[in-house]
Formats: structure tokens, C-alpha cells, sequence
């Protein structure tokens, strides 16, 4: 998880970087989201390793939940601006995502519960995955238009597997909440105590969530900075196709 984050980190702080050389909005949003996500995703293990005192841990943990609603909230302002700018509806619907996550995220806050349980906690975890499932939704059919056009020869190969990269990448995030939301609905992942020794069950899931994480950031560092020997097999395997 250590490494996931990491990289999640270094690469919204170079798309910050790029951001400020182009003054394009997308690349702020994305790079907002991937360094809080990536601090979020290091804090919450932190904050149950019980290497923290319990107080300590209980900020930790929701100083995580803050980070990764606000995250979420850029994500949505991303799908918005970037697939569907001219869209009333789609202004709506990021909108309406935006505030149930703060407002949720809020009601956590207040509670001083770490793990978000309850209706909170469900409308927390629903507005996440309503905002990655549409930005999956978005960019899967970005990539069946990509895939279609390049069979046609009309389309370039790293482009198309440009949009094949984000649309995994997407698919993982989206995945992750679901998941999460499936075990609390069968009782199988309760809310850890602060400080206390991490459950098995637990630690398992955290161990799943870390592979999707680490699938999702290397296909999305690739996606927007593949090296020239990655591209070189992609056009290679493409001309092969063809």
C-alpha cells in the first residue's frame, strides 16, 4: 500500500506541475485527487497499525476520510469538465455527488468516528462509488469508441491505448468502494477500534484493496507518462493487428 501511495502521490504532484505550466483545469483536478488519494491511502493503514496512541489514530483516520472525499469531489469535477462540459444534467449530477460526499464526510467528522457506520457511513461510501462509477462509465465508452476507430485505421494506437489504460484504472477505483460496501452488507467488515490490532479478515482486505490500488496506478502512470519503449510495443502490436 506504501508503494501505491507513493506513486499516486508523485503523480498528482506532476500533474500539478503540468497544470500550472498549462493553466488546463483537468490536469488540477486529477492531480488534487491522486495526491490526496494517495496521502488517504497511507493514512488509514497508519492510523490501524497501532503503531499510533488511540487519540492520535482517531484524528489520523478521519484526517484520511477528509482527504479522500475531497479527492472523490475532484474526480466528479473531472468527469464533468472534461466528458460531458456542455451537459446540464452532468453539472447536476457532480453537484449533487459533491455535496452528498462533503455532507457525509461532515456527518463522520462530527461523529469522531474514524470508520464511517450507519446511514452516514452508507451515504459516504454510495456517493463514492456513484462518482467512480460514472467516471468509469465515461471513459469505457471513450475506449470501445477508440478500440472501434482504430480497427478502422483511423485512430492512434497510443491513443487507443491511452483510453484502454484509463478505463482500468477507473474500473479498479470504482471496484474498490463496491467491495467494501458488499462485505459491511453481509456483516463481514466491521469498524476497526483505534490503536487496536487490525482483524484477519481485515488485514485481508486491505491486502485485496492494495493489489487493485497498485493495478490501478500503474495503468494510469502509463496512461499519462509511458515510456518510449512501452510505446514502441504498443504501435508494434498494433502494426501486427493490422
Amino acid at each position: 500500500m506504501g508503494l501505491v501511495s507513493f506513486a499516486l502521490v508523485l503523480l498528482g504532484a506532476r500533474l500539478l506541475r503540468l497544470s500550472r505550466r498549462s493553466g488546463q483545469e483537468p490536469e488540477r483536478w486529477l492531480g488534487f485527487a491522486f495526491s490526496s488519494a494517495g496521502a488517504s491511502a497511507w493514512l488509514l493503514p497508519l492510523a490501524a497499525s497501532g503503531a499510533l496512541t488511540p487519540e492520535t489514530s482517531r484524528l489520523v483516520a478521519l484526517a484520511a476520510q477528509v482527504g479522500m472525499t475531497g479527492a472523490v469531489c475532484s474526480f466528479a469535477l473531472f468527469t464533468w469538465r472534461v466528458f460531458r462540459a456542455g451537459s446540464v444534467p452532468a453539472r447536476w449530477l457532480a453537484l449533487g455527488l459533491i455535496v452528498a460526499n462533503v455532507a457525509a464526510a461532515g456527518g463522520v467528522v462530527a461523529s469522531g468516528t474514524p470508520v464511517p457506520t450507519g446511514s452516514i457511513g452508507l451515504v459516504l461510501v454510495l456517493g463514492r462509488c456513484g462518482a467512480l462509477l460514472w467516471l468509469f462509465f465515461e471513459s469505457a465508452v471513450c475506449a470501445q469508441r477508440a478500440r472501434r476507430r482504430l480497427q478502422l485505421g483511423l485512430a492512434d494506437p497510443i491513443l487507443a491505448n491511452r483510453f484502454l489504460l484509463w478505463t482500468i484504472w477507473t474500473g479498479a477505483l470504482a471496484v474498490i468502494p463496491l467491495f467494501v460496501l458488499a462485505l459491511r452488507a453481509v456483516g463481514a467488515l466491521a469498524a476497526p477500534v483505534p490503536g487496536a490490532p487490525l482483524p484477519q479478515l481485515l488485514v485481508a482486505v486491505l491486502a485485496t484493496l492494495g493489489a487493485g490500488g497498485a493495478a490501478a496506478a500503474v495503468a494510469v502512470w502509463l496512461a499519462f507518462f509511458p515510456p518510449p519503449a512501452y510505446q514502441r510495443w504498443v504501435s508494434a502490436g498494433a502494426a501486427r493487428a493490422t
